[in-house]
């Protein structure tokens, strides 16, 4: 994750040392810069409102095995895997989905505040790909998506998704329910019934990330 970062980082610096760079021997072009109204739709400036209200709440999901060296006898720890989660009350329940935490020795939620904490497995629905966390951290640092209902969805109508796809914290992807009453086959084998379908962006990595409807409530659990 924090490779991938630490390039898309650079990658931004640069881009606007070149700006700035070019903008110096061009005066003109600051002023024109700096005065240029910038409209966006209404479409946008939902897609960002829903953003910044929403991804407090989604977590970083590291799923961590412990194993013991051979000749040794020290514990190493070994990364399992990623996902996401998010924050379903303030007590420090914690959603996510069961296949991102299956096997862990040591689960740890890293939240948008970029402090970090160990996770306990209270519940979970093999069947449905769903596990319950929970975390010790202070109520100012917990914050609740608040929920819709999905039974109001409809085919044609715009979900977000939020999640760290392939490691990439907190990628916003948008689309429309392309189906619903889909069936799906869990971990266990078994047919998890009415499921949604979106053309939404859904990578490895995004599973157990909250999908959302237009006015930022969570209608969904994705899974990949």
């Amino acid at each position: 994750m924090r490779i991938f970062g630490a390039t898309l980082v650079i990658i931004a610096v640069t881009v606007g040392l070149f700006v700035s760079a070019t903008n110096k021997e061009n005066p003109t072009a600051i002023a024109t810069a700096e005065t240029t109204p910038v409209f966006l739709t209404n479409d946008e400036q939902n897609n960002i409102s829903v953003f910044k209200s929403a991804s407090p709440s989604v977590v970083f999901v590291t799923n961590t095995q412990l194993r013991r060296q051979r000749f040794s006898l020290n514990v190493m720890e070994i990364p399992r895997g990623s996902g996401t989660g998010f924050i379903w009350d303030e007590s420090g329940l914690i959603v996510t989905n069961f296949h991102v935490v299956q096997g862990a020795n040591k689960i740890t939620i890293e939240l948008q505040s970029n402090k970090s904490y160990q996770a306990t497995v209270v519940g979970s629905a093999p069947e449905k790909d769903i596990a319950l966390l929970k975390i010790d951290a202070p109520n100012e640092d917990l914050q609740p998506l608040p929920l819709g209902d999905s039974a109001s969805l409809a085919v044609g109508r715009k979900v977000l998704a939020i999640g760290n796809p392939f490691a990439l914290d907190t990628t916003l992807t948008v689309g429309v329910v392309s189906a619903l009453g889909r069936e799906i086959k869990s971990i266990t084998n078994r047919t998890i019934k009415n499921v949604i379908q979106t053309d939404a962006a859904i990578n490895p990595g995004n599973s157990g990330g909250p999908l959302l409807n237009s006015n930022g409530q969570l209608v969904g659990v994705n899974t990949a």
